[in-house]
Protein backbone atom coordinates (compact mmCIF):
# COMPACT_ATOMS: atom_id res chain seq x y z
CA UNK A 1 0.00 0.00 0.00
CA UNK A 2 1.43 3.38 -1.19
CA UNK A 3 1.41 6.11 1.39
CA UNK A 4 -0.99 9.12 1.55
CA UNK A 5 -0.48 12.69 0.45
CA UNK A 6 -0.15 14.92 3.27
CA UNK A 7 -0.90 18.20 1.04
CA UNK A 8 -4.10 19.34 0.82
CA UNK A 9 -4.88 21.78 -1.75
CA UNK A 10 -6.79 24.91 -1.70
CA UNK A 11 -9.09 23.41 -4.85
CA UNK A 12 -10.27 20.48 -2.81
CA UNK A 13 -11.24 22.80 -0.21
CA UNK A 14 -13.12 24.79 -2.51
CA UNK A 15 -15.02 21.44 -4.06
CA UNK A 16 -16.06 20.74 -0.89
CA UNK A 17 -17.19 24.12 0.17
CA UNK A 18 -19.42 23.80 -3.27
CA UNK A 19 -20.45 20.57 -2.33
CA UNK A 20 -21.52 21.24 0.83
CA UNK A 21 -23.43 24.52 -0.54
CA UNK A 22 -25.28 22.74 -3.37
CA UNK A 23 -25.45 19.53 -2.42
CA UNK A 24 -24.99 18.07 -6.13
CA UNK A 25 -21.61 17.16 -8.02
CA UNK A 26 -23.26 18.27 -11.31
CA UNK A 27 -23.31 22.05 -10.25
CA UNK A 28 -19.85 22.08 -8.14
CA UNK A 29 -18.62 20.70 -11.52
CA UNK A 30 -19.87 23.72 -13.22
CA UNK A 31 -18.84 26.64 -10.34
CA UNK A 32 -15.47 25.04 -10.28
CA UNK A 33 -14.79 23.83 -13.54
CA UNK A 34 -14.04 20.49 -13.48
CA UNK A 35 -15.56 17.22 -14.42
CA UNK A 36 -18.02 15.71 -12.13
CA UNK A 37 -15.40 12.41 -12.16
CA UNK A 38 -12.72 15.13 -10.95
CA UNK A 39 -14.92 16.51 -8.40
CA UNK A 40 -15.23 12.92 -7.07
CA UNK A 41 -11.40 12.51 -7.23
CA UNK A 42 -10.97 15.57 -5.51
CA UNK A 43 -13.11 14.70 -2.58
CA UNK A 44 -11.84 11.28 -2.13
CA UNK A 45 -7.94 12.68 -2.47
CA UNK A 46 -9.33 15.28 0.36
CA UNK A 47 -10.62 12.35 2.37
CA UNK A 48 -7.59 10.55 2.27
CA UNK A 49 -5.38 13.41 3.17
CA UNK A 50 -7.60 14.07 6.18
CA UNK A 51 -8.11 10.24 6.90
CA UNK A 52 -11.57 11.19 7.78
CA UNK A 53 -14.98 10.61 5.20
CA UNK A 54 -16.43 13.83 4.17
CA UNK A 55 -18.97 12.62 2.16
CA UNK A 56 -22.05 9.98 2.92
CA UNK A 57 -22.06 7.98 -0.29
CA UNK A 58 -24.56 5.29 1.16
CA UNK A 59 -27.33 7.91 -0.22
CA UNK A 60 -28.73 8.31 -3.74
CA UNK A 61 -28.48 12.40 -2.62
CA UNK A 62 -25.18 14.25 -2.21
CA UNK A 63 -24.36 14.92 1.39
CA UNK A 64 -22.18 15.67 4.23
CA UNK A 65 -20.92 13.03 6.74
CA UNK A 66 -20.89 14.78 10.30
CA UNK A 67 -16.98 15.49 9.93
CA UNK A 68 -17.59 17.49 6.73
CA UNK A 69 -20.72 19.37 8.23
CA UNK A 70 -18.30 20.10 10.81
CA UNK A 71 -15.28 21.21 8.19
CA UNK A 72 -17.63 23.27 6.23
CA UNK A 73 -19.10 25.75 8.76
CA UNK A 74 -15.89 27.70 9.36
CA UNK A 75 -14.26 26.60 6.04
CA UNK A 76 -16.22 29.64 3.94
CA UNK A 77 -15.00 32.55 6.24
CA UNK A 78 -11.27 31.02 6.28
CA UNK A 79 -11.59 31.11 2.15
CA UNK A 80 -13.38 34.59 2.32
CA UNK A 81 -10.42 35.37 4.56
CA UNK A 82 -7.66 33.43 2.10
CA UNK A 83 -9.19 35.78 -0.58
CA UNK A 84 -8.87 38.77 0.90
CA UNK A 85 -4.90 38.10 1.54
CA UNK A 86 -4.46 36.72 -1.87
CA UNK A 87 -5.89 39.99 -3.63
CA UNK A 88 -3.52 42.14 -1.32
CA UNK A 89 -1.23 39.91 -2.76
CA UNK A 90 -1.68 40.26 -6.10
CA UNK A 91 -2.19 44.02 -5.57
CA UNK A 92 1.59 44.00 -4.49
CA UNK A 93 2.56 41.91 -7.37
CA UNK A 94 1.12 44.20 -9.74
CA UNK A 95 3.90 46.60 -8.69
CA UNK A 96 6.37 44.74 -9.56
CA UNK A 97 5.60 43.27 -12.82
CA UNK A 98 4.94 44.74 -16.75
CA UNK A 99 6.39 46.90 -19.11
CA UNK A 100 8.06 50.52 -18.35
CA UNK A 101 9.02 51.97 -21.74
CA UNK A 102 11.89 54.44 -21.49
CA UNK A 103 13.24 57.16 -23.89
CA UNK A 104 16.70 58.86 -23.91
CA UNK A 105 18.93 60.96 -25.83
CA UNK A 106 22.14 58.96 -27.04
CA UNK A 107 24.37 61.29 -25.63
CA UNK A 108 22.97 61.22 -22.03
CA UNK A 109 21.66 57.00 -21.73
CA UNK A 110 25.33 55.67 -21.90
CA UNK A 111 27.26 57.66 -18.71
CA UNK A 112 24.54 56.26 -16.45
CA UNK A 113 21.81 54.68 -17.55
CA UNK A 114 23.07 50.57 -18.38
CA UNK A 115 24.21 50.41 -14.58
CA UNK A 116 21.02 51.82 -13.10
CA UNK A 117 18.43 50.11 -15.38
CA UNK A 118 20.53 46.63 -14.66
CA UNK A 119 20.11 47.30 -10.83
CA UNK A 120 16.31 48.02 -11.39
CA UNK A 121 16.35 44.31 -13.11
CA UNK A 122 18.19 42.91 -10.61
CA UNK A 123 15.85 44.19 -8.11
CA UNK A 124 12.56 43.29 -9.50
CA UNK A 125 13.52 40.58 -12.13
CA UNK A 126 9.72 40.80 -13.65
CA UNK A 127 9.88 44.31 -14.21
CA UNK A 128 10.48 44.75 -18.05
CA UNK A 129 12.15 47.92 -19.03
CA UNK A 130 11.86 48.54 -22.78
CA UNK A 131 14.24 51.24 -24.26
CA UNK A 132 14.50 53.71 -26.87
CA UNK A 133 17.07 56.27 -28.02
CA UNK A 134 15.43 59.66 -29.38
CA UNK A 135 16.76 62.79 -29.90
CA UNK A 136 16.24 65.16 -27.21
CA UNK A 137 13.11 66.62 -28.56
CA UNK A 138 11.31 63.58 -29.62
CA UNK A 139 12.12 61.70 -26.39
CA UNK A 140 10.09 65.04 -24.40
CA UNK A 141 7.29 64.20 -27.11
CA UNK A 142 7.28 60.41 -26.51
CA UNK A 143 6.74 60.96 -22.79
CA UNK A 144 4.41 63.94 -23.66
CA UNK A 145 1.83 61.38 -25.50
CA UNK A 146 2.34 58.25 -23.25
CA UNK A 147 4.33 56.56 -25.40
CA UNK A 148 6.91 56.60 -22.85
CA UNK A 149 6.80 56.65 -19.28
CA UNK A 150 9.83 57.89 -18.25
CA UNK A 151 12.49 60.01 -19.80
CA UNK A 152 16.08 60.35 -20.04
CA UNK A 153 17.31 64.12 -20.97
CA UNK A 154 19.76 66.71 -20.34
CA UNK A 155 18.12 69.10 -18.82
CA UNK A 156 17.85 72.39 -20.32
CA UNK A 157 14.87 74.59 -20.39
CA UNK A 158 12.59 71.86 -19.89
CA UNK A 159 8.44 72.82 -20.95
CA UNK A 160 6.09 73.25 -17.85
CA UNK A 161 4.33 70.09 -18.55
CA UNK A 162 7.53 68.28 -17.45
CA UNK A 163 8.30 66.92 -13.89
CA UNK A 164 12.18 66.46 -13.78
CA UNK A 165 14.13 64.44 -11.25
CA UNK A 166 18.02 65.13 -11.64
CA UNK A 167 20.34 61.77 -11.89
CA UNK A 168 23.77 63.08 -12.56
CA UNK A 169 25.50 65.97 -13.77
CA UNK A 170 28.49 65.74 -16.14
CA UNK A 171 31.36 68.62 -15.98
CA UNK A 172 32.68 69.35 -20.19
CA UNK A 173 36.08 68.83 -21.08
CA UNK A 174 38.26 69.79 -24.00
CA UNK A 175 38.96 66.99 -26.54
CA UNK A 176 41.83 67.29 -28.73
CA UNK A 177 44.30 65.65 -30.90
CA UNK A 178 47.80 64.48 -28.49
CA UNK A 179 49.47 67.15 -31.10
CA UNK A 180 47.70 70.18 -29.90
CA UNK A 181 49.07 72.87 -27.81
CA UNK A 182 46.04 72.17 -25.63
CA UNK A 183 46.97 68.64 -24.75
CA UNK A 184 50.05 69.35 -22.44
CA UNK A 185 47.88 71.49 -20.28
CA UNK A 186 46.06 70.74 -17.37
CA UNK A 187 43.48 72.75 -18.09
CA UNK A 188 41.99 75.00 -20.88
CA UNK A 189 40.29 78.57 -19.77
CA UNK A 190 37.18 78.65 -21.50
CA UNK A 191 38.25 82.59 -23.09
CA UNK A 192 40.98 80.24 -25.08
CA UNK A 193 38.51 78.53 -27.15
CA UNK A 194 37.82 82.39 -28.48
CA UNK A 195 39.85 81.46 -31.68
CA UNK A 196 39.62 77.64 -32.10
CA UNK A 197 37.60 75.55 -34.56
CA UNK A 198 34.89 73.91 -32.45
CA UNK A 199 33.16 70.61 -32.90
CA UNK A 200 29.85 70.24 -30.77
CA UNK A 201 27.08 68.06 -30.79
CA UNK A 202 24.00 69.88 -32.40
CA UNK A 203 20.57 70.16 -30.41
CA UNK A 204 19.15 66.47 -30.94
CA UNK A 205 21.88 65.79 -28.37
CA UNK A 206 20.17 68.10 -25.87
CA UNK A 207 21.98 70.66 -23.55
CA UNK A 208 23.17 72.66 -26.23
CA UNK A 209 21.12 75.91 -25.25
CA UNK A 210 22.99 76.05 -21.95
CA UNK A 211 26.13 75.62 -23.70
CA UNK A 212 25.55 78.30 -26.03
CA UNK A 213 24.96 80.51 -23.55
CA UNK A 214 27.70 79.68 -21.43
CA UNK A 215 29.95 79.86 -24.89
CA UNK A 216 28.56 83.39 -25.77
CA UNK A 217 29.43 84.63 -22.14
CA UNK A 218 33.14 84.02 -23.09
CA UNK A 219 32.50 85.74 -26.72
CA UNK A 220 32.61 82.79 -28.54
CA UNK A 221 30.63 82.25 -31.88
CA UNK A 222 28.76 79.50 -32.16
CA UNK A 223 27.54 79.77 -35.60
CA UNK A 224 30.40 78.20 -37.98
CA UNK A 225 31.39 74.83 -35.72
CA UNK A 226 31.35 71.50 -36.34
CA UNK A 227 27.97 69.93 -35.49
CA UNK A 228 27.69 66.13 -34.82
CA UNK A 229 25.24 64.09 -33.43
CA UNK A 230 27.92 61.17 -31.93
CA UNK A 231 30.68 61.33 -29.47
CA UNK A 232 32.57 59.23 -31.83
CA UNK A 233 32.27 61.58 -34.37
CA UNK A 234 33.42 64.35 -32.61
CA UNK A 235 36.38 62.47 -30.86
CA UNK A 236 37.23 61.30 -34.49
CA UNK A 237 37.30 65.01 -36.00
CA UNK A 238 39.20 66.11 -33.22
CA UNK A 239 41.67 63.36 -33.27
CA UNK A 240 42.40 64.53 -37.16
CA UNK A 241 43.05 67.59 -36.20
CA UNK A 242 39.51 69.40 -37.47
CA UNK A 243 38.88 71.03 -34.37
CA UNK A 244 39.08 70.88 -30.84
CA UNK A 245 35.76 69.20 -28.96
CA UNK A 246 33.69 70.58 -26.31
CA UNK A 247 31.61 67.65 -24.80
CA UNK A 248 30.65 66.73 -21.71
CA UNK A 249 32.93 64.14 -19.49
CA UNK A 250 32.17 60.70 -18.55
CA UNK A 251 30.06 58.02 -20.54
CA UNK A 252 30.44 57.90 -24.09
CA UNK A 253 33.11 60.04 -24.31
CA UNK A 254 35.48 58.80 -21.81
CA UNK A 255 35.08 55.35 -23.21
CA UNK A 256 36.20 56.35 -26.44
CA UNK A 257 39.26 58.49 -25.47
CA UNK A 258 40.41 55.47 -23.22
CA UNK A 259 40.75 53.91 -26.87
CA UNK A 260 42.34 56.26 -28.13
CA UNK A 261 45.82 57.80 -27.59
CA UNK A 262 45.79 60.20 -30.49
CA UNK A 263 42.83 62.13 -28.44
CA UNK A 264 43.42 64.13 -24.62
CA UNK A 265 40.96 65.62 -22.61
CA UNK A 266 41.59 68.37 -20.86
CA UNK A 267 39.05 70.07 -18.24
CA UNK A 268 37.66 73.41 -19.12
CA UNK A 269 37.47 76.49 -16.81
CA UNK A 270 35.68 77.74 -15.47
CA UNK A 271 33.44 74.40 -14.96
CA UNK A 272 30.24 74.15 -16.44
CA UNK A 273 28.37 71.31 -16.03
CA UNK A 274 24.75 69.71 -17.16
CA UNK A 275 22.41 68.16 -15.61
CA UNK A 276 21.11 64.42 -17.02
CA UNK A 277 17.54 64.49 -15.88
CA UNK A 278 14.54 61.82 -15.54
CA UNK A 279 11.15 63.25 -16.63
CA UNK A 280 7.67 62.44 -16.31
CA UNK A 281 4.61 64.26 -17.58
CA UNK A 282 3.27 66.71 -15.09
CA UNK A 283 -0.16 65.88 -13.23
CA UNK A 284 0.10 62.35 -15.01
CA UNK A 285 -1.98 59.30 -12.64
CA UNK A 286 1.15 57.65 -12.59
CA UNK A 287 1.03 53.25 -11.63
CA UNK A 288 2.71 51.70 -8.68
CA UNK A 289 5.12 50.29 -11.56
CA UNK A 290 6.35 52.90 -12.88
CA UNK A 291 6.79 54.90 -9.55
CA UNK A 292 8.65 51.73 -8.47
CA UNK A 293 11.21 51.97 -11.25
CA UNK A 294 11.78 55.91 -10.71
CA UNK A 295 12.50 55.63 -7.61
CA UNK A 296 14.89 52.70 -8.05
CA UNK A 297 16.69 55.14 -11.08
CA UNK A 298 16.76 58.05 -9.04
CA UNK A 299 18.11 56.54 -5.90
CA UNK A 300 20.60 53.65 -6.91
CA UNK A 301 21.49 50.88 -4.51
CA UNK A 302 24.32 52.49 -2.53
CA UNK A 303 22.49 55.73 -1.87
CA UNK A 304 22.45 57.18 1.69
CA UNK A 305 19.33 56.01 2.89
CA UNK A 306 18.78 53.62 0.26
CA UNK A 307 17.05 50.14 1.68
CA UNK A 308 17.42 48.10 -1.52
CA UNK A 309 16.19 44.11 -1.71
CA UNK A 310 18.36 42.33 -3.38
CA UNK A 311 15.97 39.70 -4.58
CA UNK A 312 17.31 35.71 -5.55
CA UNK A 313 15.25 33.96 -8.11
CA UNK A 314 15.35 30.12 -8.85
CA UNK A 315 14.48 29.78 -12.54
CA UNK A 316 12.81 26.54 -13.22
CA UNK A 317 13.60 25.41 -16.52
CA UNK A 318 10.00 23.22 -16.93
CA UNK A 319 6.43 24.26 -16.57
CA UNK A 320 4.73 24.77 -13.15
CA UNK A 321 3.42 21.85 -11.80
CA UNK A 322 5.91 18.83 -12.80
CA UNK A 323 8.27 17.55 -10.80
CA UNK A 324 10.42 20.12 -11.12
CA UNK A 325 8.69 22.80 -10.70
CA UNK A 326 7.18 20.83 -6.77
CA UNK A 327 11.17 20.20 -5.87
CA UNK A 328 11.86 23.63 -7.06
CA UNK A 329 9.75 25.52 -5.23
CA UNK A 330 9.78 23.58 -2.28
CA UNK A 331 13.63 24.35 -2.55
CA UNK A 332 12.97 27.92 -3.18
CA UNK A 333 10.94 28.10 0.44
CA UNK A 334 13.22 26.45 2.26
CA UNK A 335 16.32 28.55 0.81
CA UNK A 336 14.42 31.46 1.20
CA UNK A 337 14.50 30.08 5.05
CA UNK A 338 18.34 30.39 5.33
CA UNK A 339 18.31 33.82 3.58
CA UNK A 340 15.32 35.32 5.53
CA UNK A 341 13.81 36.51 2.21
CA UNK A 342 11.47 35.65 0.10
CA UNK A 343 12.78 33.49 -2.90
CA UNK A 344 11.31 33.85 -6.26
CA UNK A 345 10.59 31.28 -8.77
CA UNK A 346 10.77 31.67 -12.32
CA UNK A 347 9.99 28.88 -14.99
CA UNK A 348 11.73 29.14 -18.09
CA UNK A 349 10.07 26.44 -20.49
CA UNK A 350 11.30 25.28 -23.70
CA UNK A 351 14.21 22.66 -25.35
CA UNK A 352 13.89 20.41 -23.11
CA UNK A 353 14.85 22.42 -19.63
CA UNK A 354 17.91 24.10 -21.83
CA UNK A 355 16.39 27.50 -22.54
CA UNK A 356 15.70 27.68 -18.66
CA UNK A 357 19.83 26.82 -18.16
CA UNK A 358 20.44 29.34 -20.80
CA UNK A 359 18.42 31.71 -18.61
CA UNK A 360 20.71 31.52 -16.12
CA UNK A 361 24.12 31.23 -18.24
CA UNK A 362 22.90 35.18 -19.71
CA UNK A 363 22.08 36.27 -15.90
CA UNK A 364 24.12 38.79 -13.57
CA UNK A 365 27.12 36.79 -12.02
CA UNK A 366 26.28 38.10 -8.57
CA UNK A 367 24.88 34.65 -7.17
CA UNK A 368 20.56 36.20 -6.89
CA UNK A 369 20.00 34.27 -10.01
CA UNK A 370 20.41 30.44 -10.02
CA UNK A 371 18.75 27.33 -11.56
CA UNK A 372 17.71 23.79 -11.66
CA UNK A 373 19.21 21.65 -14.25
CA UNK A 374 18.91 18.36 -15.02
CA UNK A 375 20.44 15.44 -17.35
CA UNK A 376 18.60 16.70 -20.63
CA UNK A 377 20.72 19.87 -20.25
CA UNK A 378 23.76 18.86 -18.75
CA UNK A 379 24.21 15.54 -20.59
CA UNK A 380 22.04 15.00 -23.68
CA UNK A 381 21.36 17.92 -24.97
CA UNK A 382 25.31 18.49 -26.10
CA UNK A 383 25.45 14.72 -26.97
CA UNK A 384 22.42 14.96 -29.20
CA UNK A 385 20.93 17.75 -30.37
CA UNK A 386 24.17 20.28 -30.29
CA UNK A 387 22.00 23.74 -29.94
CA UNK A 388 24.80 25.51 -28.85
CA UNK A 389 23.30 27.61 -26.52
CA UNK A 390 25.65 27.13 -23.86
CA UNK A 391 29.07 24.70 -22.70
CA UNK A 392 27.60 22.95 -19.92
CA UNK A 393 31.88 22.35 -18.79
CA UNK A 394 32.27 26.06 -19.73
CA UNK A 395 29.19 28.38 -19.44
CA UNK A 396 28.02 27.16 -16.07
CA UNK A 397 29.08 26.51 -12.49
CA UNK A 398 27.63 24.00 -10.74
CA UNK A 399 26.95 24.76 -7.08
CA UNK A 400 25.32 21.35 -5.88
CA UNK A 401 22.87 18.52 -6.51
CA UNK A 402 19.51 19.33 -5.42
CA UNK A 403 17.72 16.27 -5.68
CA UNK A 404 18.22 12.47 -7.02
CA UNK A 405 14.92 11.16 -8.75
CA UNK A 406 14.83 7.31 -10.15
CA UNK A 407 13.35 6.72 -13.64
CA UNK A 408 10.47 4.25 -14.08
CA UNK A 409 9.23 2.34 -16.82
CA UNK A 410 5.04 2.82 -16.53
CA UNK A 411 2.79 1.05 -18.39
CA UNK A 412 -1.60 2.13 -18.33
CA UNK A 413 -3.76 -0.15 -16.49
CA UNK A 414 -5.50 -0.86 -20.23
CA UNK A 415 -2.43 -3.06 -21.16
CA UNK A 416 -2.67 -6.40 -19.57
CA UNK A 417 1.26 -6.81 -18.45
CA UNK A 418 1.83 -7.19 -14.69
CA UNK A 419 5.89 -7.52 -15.31
CA UNK A 420 8.23 -6.43 -17.61
CA UNK A 421 8.81 -10.05 -19.29
CA UNK A 422 4.86 -9.93 -20.40
CA UNK A 423 5.31 -6.54 -21.70
CA UNK A 424 8.35 -7.43 -24.06
CA UNK A 425 6.38 -10.41 -25.16
CA UNK A 426 3.46 -8.87 -26.24
CA UNK A 427 5.18 -5.31 -28.09
CA UNK A 428 7.61 -8.55 -29.77
CA UNK A 429 4.38 -10.00 -30.80
CA UNK A 430 2.70 -7.08 -32.35
CA UNK A 431 5.20 -4.66 -33.74
CA UNK A 432 4.13 -0.54 -34.08
CA UNK A 433 0.88 -1.47 -32.33
CA UNK A 434 2.40 -0.15 -28.94
CA UNK A 435 2.71 3.61 -28.26
CA UNK A 436 5.30 5.20 -26.34
CA UNK A 437 6.51 8.22 -25.67
CA UNK A 438 9.39 10.73 -26.44
CA UNK A 439 9.59 13.21 -23.71
CA UNK A 440 11.25 16.25 -24.61
CA UNK A 441 14.83 15.90 -25.57
CA UNK A 442 17.01 14.18 -22.52
CA UNK A 443 17.13 10.78 -21.00
CA UNK A 444 13.13 9.93 -21.38
CA UNK A 445 13.25 9.62 -24.23
CA UNK A 446 16.72 8.20 -25.01
CA UNK A 447 15.50 5.36 -22.63
CA UNK A 448 12.49 4.59 -24.80
CA UNK A 449 15.36 3.87 -27.85
CA UNK A 450 17.28 1.89 -26.36
CA UNK A 451 15.20 -0.27 -24.62
CA UNK A 452 13.41 -1.12 -27.53
CA UNK A 453 17.11 -1.59 -29.16
CA UNK A 454 18.39 -3.81 -26.12
CA UNK A 455 15.23 -5.86 -26.20
CA UNK A 456 14.55 -6.32 -30.08
CA UNK A 457 11.12 -4.47 -30.03
CA UNK A 458 9.29 -2.07 -32.10
CA UNK A 459 6.64 1.08 -30.83
CA UNK A 460 5.57 3.87 -32.03
CA UNK A 461 6.62 7.25 -30.21
CA UNK A 462 4.65 10.48 -30.01
CA UNK A 463 6.82 13.59 -28.74
CA UNK A 464 5.81 15.21 -25.49
CA UNK A 465 7.37 18.58 -24.53
CA UNK A 466 6.76 17.59 -21.14
CA UNK A 467 6.31 14.89 -18.53
CA UNK A 468 3.05 15.90 -17.16
CA UNK A 469 0.73 15.70 -20.22
CA UNK A 470 2.44 12.21 -21.35
CA UNK A 471 1.06 10.72 -17.76
CA UNK A 472 -1.93 11.90 -18.18
CA UNK A 473 -1.98 10.30 -21.07
CA UNK A 474 -0.99 7.22 -20.11
CA UNK A 475 -3.69 7.16 -17.15
CA UNK A 476 -6.23 7.96 -20.42
CA UNK A 477 -5.20 4.62 -22.92
CA UNK A 478 -3.89 7.31 -25.39
CA UNK A 479 -0.53 5.99 -24.63
CA UNK A 480 0.81 2.89 -23.88
CA UNK A 481 4.29 2.95 -22.18
CA UNK A 482 6.09 5.10 -21.05
CA UNK A 483 9.90 6.20 -19.04
CA UNK A 484 9.00 9.00 -16.52
CA UNK A 485 10.96 10.23 -13.49
CA UNK A 486 9.36 9.52 -10.10
CA UNK A 487 7.95 12.45 -9.39
CA UNK A 488 5.00 14.75 -9.60
CA UNK A 489 1.96 13.44 -11.23
CA UNK A 490 3.74 10.44 -12.34
CA UNK A 491 4.38 9.53 -8.42
CA UNK A 492 0.21 10.67 -8.23
CA UNK A 493 -0.68 8.33 -11.08
CA UNK A 494 1.53 5.07 -9.06
CA UNK A 495 -0.11 6.01 -6.04
CA UNK A 496 -3.67 6.11 -7.47
CA UNK A 497 -2.87 2.57 -9.43
CA UNK A 498 -3.86 4.66 -12.39
CA UNK A 499 -0.91 3.49 -13.77
CA UNK A 500 1.44 -0.12 -13.72
CA UNK A 501 5.56 0.31 -12.50
CA UNK A 502 7.58 -2.82 -14.51
CA UNK A 503 11.27 -1.91 -14.18
CA UNK A 504 13.31 1.14 -12.19
CA UNK A 505 15.49 2.17 -14.70
CA UNK A 506 18.57 3.11 -11.95
CA UNK A 507 20.78 1.41 -10.59
CA UNK A 508 18.75 0.47 -7.10
CA UNK A 509 15.40 -0.44 -5.96
CA UNK A 510 13.32 2.48 -4.39
CA UNK A 511 11.84 2.11 -0.88
CA UNK A 512 8.71 3.43 -2.60
CA UNK A 513 8.37 0.72 -4.77
CA UNK A 514 10.68 -2.46 -3.25
CA UNK A 515 8.84 -5.06 -5.76
CA UNK A 516 9.70 -3.59 -8.99
CA UNK A 517 13.36 -4.78 -10.54
CA UNK A 518 15.32 -2.53 -11.55
CA UNK A 519 17.18 -2.53 -15.01
CA UNK A 520 19.88 -4.55 -14.00
CA UNK A 521 17.32 -6.93 -12.32
CA UNK A 522 15.59 -7.50 -15.81
CA UNK A 523 18.80 -8.41 -17.79
CA UNK A 524 19.28 -4.28 -19.06
CA UNK A 525 22.06 -3.23 -17.32
CA UNK A 526 22.35 -0.51 -20.20
CA UNK A 527 19.02 0.91 -19.88
CA UNK A 528 20.04 3.19 -17.05
CA UNK A 529 19.65 7.28 -16.20
CA UNK A 530 19.72 8.71 -13.45
CA UNK A 531 17.10 11.21 -12.79
CA UNK A 532 17.48 14.55 -10.41
CA UNK A 533 18.12 18.09 -11.12
CA UNK A 534 21.12 19.90 -9.72
CA UNK A 535 21.44 23.28 -9.19
CA UNK A 536 23.61 26.06 -11.26
CA UNK A 537 24.39 29.50 -11.55
CA UNK A 538 26.15 31.59 -14.25
CA UNK A 539 30.22 30.44 -14.95
CA UNK A 540 31.67 33.81 -14.04
CA UNK A 541 30.00 33.38 -10.12
CA UNK A 542 32.72 34.12 -7.69
CA UNK A 543 34.54 31.40 -5.78
CA UNK A 544 33.40 33.31 -2.57
CA UNK A 545 30.09 34.00 -3.69
CA UNK A 546 29.64 30.02 -5.33
CA UNK A 547 31.15 28.58 -1.61
CA UNK A 548 28.64 30.67 0.18
CA UNK A 549 25.55 29.81 -1.91
CA UNK A 550 26.64 26.14 -1.59
CA UNK A 551 26.60 26.30 2.28
CA UNK A 552 23.41 27.89 1.91
CA UNK A 553 21.74 25.46 -0.68
CA UNK A 554 23.33 22.46 1.60
CA UNK A 555 21.46 24.19 4.72
CA UNK A 556 18.04 23.99 3.00
CA UNK A 557 18.51 20.59 1.40
CA UNK A 558 19.39 19.62 5.16
CA UNK A 559 15.99 21.10 6.44
CA UNK A 560 13.15 18.59 7.64
CA UNK A 561 10.71 20.28 5.50
CA UNK A 562 12.76 19.60 2.10
CA UNK A 563 13.62 16.20 3.26
CA UNK A 564 9.77 15.17 3.85
CA UNK A 565 8.69 17.05 0.77
CA UNK A 566 11.54 15.14 -1.62
CA UNK A 567 10.97 11.64 -0.21
CA UNK A 568 7.66 12.60 -0.08
CA UNK A 569 7.57 12.95 -4.11
CA UNK A 570 9.77 10.08 -4.53
CA UNK A 571 12.99 11.79 -4.21
CA UNK A 572 16.16 12.53 -1.90
CA UNK A 573 17.90 15.86 -1.57
CA UNK A 574 21.28 15.43 -3.31
CA UNK A 575 24.06 16.69 -1.12
CA UNK A 576 26.90 16.27 -3.92
CA UNK A 577 29.07 19.73 -4.15
CA UNK A 578 29.44 21.37 -7.17
CA UNK A 579 32.90 19.78 -8.03
CA UNK A 580 31.18 16.09 -7.44
CA UNK A 581 27.84 16.34 -9.40
CA UNK A 582 30.46 17.61 -12.27
CA UNK A 583 32.12 14.74 -12.22
CA UNK A 584 29.42 12.77 -12.48
CA UNK A 585 28.75 14.96 -15.46
CA UNK A 586 31.57 14.12 -17.49
CA UNK A 587 31.00 10.18 -16.44
CA UNK A 588 28.19 10.20 -17.89
CA UNK A 589 29.17 12.29 -21.16
CA UNK A 590 31.58 9.33 -21.48
CA UNK A 591 29.02 6.58 -20.76
CA UNK A 592 26.24 7.70 -22.69
CA UNK A 593 28.23 9.02 -25.70
CA UNK A 594 29.81 5.49 -26.19
CA UNK A 595 26.14 4.30 -25.75
CA UNK A 596 24.98 6.82 -28.80
CA UNK A 597 27.88 6.63 -30.59
CA UNK A 598 28.63 9.66 -30.47
CA UNK A 599 32.22 9.22 -29.54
Amino acid sequence: MYPVSQHVSLRQLRVLLSVGETGSFSATASTIGLTQSAVSQSLRTLEEALQVSLVDRTTRQVALSDAGRRLVGPLREALDSLETVLSRAKAEASATRGFVRLACSPSVGSSLLPARMAEVQRAWPDIQLQLRELAHAEVLESVLRGAAEIGIVASDGLPAEFSAAPLASESYHVYCSAQHPFARRQYVNADALRYEKLILLDDAAGGRFQLDRFLHAHDIATADVQEVSQFAMAIALAAEQMGVAVLPGGGHAEQTRAGDPAVKAIALTPDFKRTISLVTRRNAASTALVERVVDSLVTPRGSAGTVHRKKTTVVVPFQSGGPADRFGRQFAMALGDVLGQTVDVENVVGLGGVLGVHRVTRSVADGCTIGLAGTGATVFDHLLNQDGLFDVFHDITCLSGLVQLPNVLLVGKHIAATNLQELIAQVRLRPDKFTTASVARGPLSVLSQLFQKRTSTRMLSRHYDGLVPAVLDLTRGKLDVLFAEMGGNAMDAIRNHAVRPLMIAGHQRTSWLPEVPTALDCGLPDVIADGGYCVVAPASLSAEARLELQGQIHAALRSPAVTESFIGQGGTPDLRTGNEYMAYVRREHERWGQLLGTR
